[in-house]
């Protein structure tokens, strides 16, 4: 201990005589889910899409304004898509995949990935609460817009995990 009359700072709480980290809050109250596999608030973003369709048919809109797919989105398209039976609305020559994106504070550093339906139903027994947003893209002609968004879990709240240390930035 340094004699210029500085105390050290102790951080932590102390617990059955020794000193630990602060409890890790979680960050939504527990809720009752029946079926954690099932979607709950559910949002379609067919009349966003319509909307901008509509725009382009007036000549409001530009191709190239709306065909403007980022880089990283293609290529999460080419690997990790899902083929669908619908044909792009803009080029009509390909057919559209969904890029399925997980968000939520339950999910830590896995937050903000890439997943596919078969990880989807695994996740949602595994994480009380977290957010999935689906991007309809097509490869050919770029366009890309907001699809469907959704919820899972099973409603019981966790901590946030750690970040492995194997894990790159």
């Amino acid at each position: 201990m340094a004699k210029s009359g500085n105390t050290p700072s102790i951080k932590g709480y102390r617990m059955g005589g020794s000193f630990t980290t602060p409890p890790r809050q979680v960050p939504y109250p527990a809720q009752e889910v029946a079926d954690p596999t099932r979607p709950r608030n559910v949002l379609d973003y067919v009349l966003s899409r319509r909307a901008v369709l509509e725009e382009l048919k007036r000549n409001a809109l530009m191709t190239e304004q709306i065909c403007d797919a980022d880089p990283y989105l293609l290529r999460a398209a080419q690997h990790h898509g899902e083929q669908t039976e619908r044909k792009c609305p803009i080029c009509a020559k390909s057919e559209l995949v969904h890029v399925t994106y997980v968000f939520g504070d339950d999910l830590g550093y896995q937050s903000g990935r890439v997943k596919s339906s078969t990880e989807l139903t695994e996740m949602a027994f595994e994480y009380g609460h977290f957010q999935i947003y689906v991007v309809e893209v097509c490869q050919r002609c770029e366009w890309n817009h907001l699809y469907l968004s959704y919820a899972l879990g099973d409603g019981k709240p966790r901590p946030i995990p750690r970040k492995p240390k194997d894990v790159l930035e």
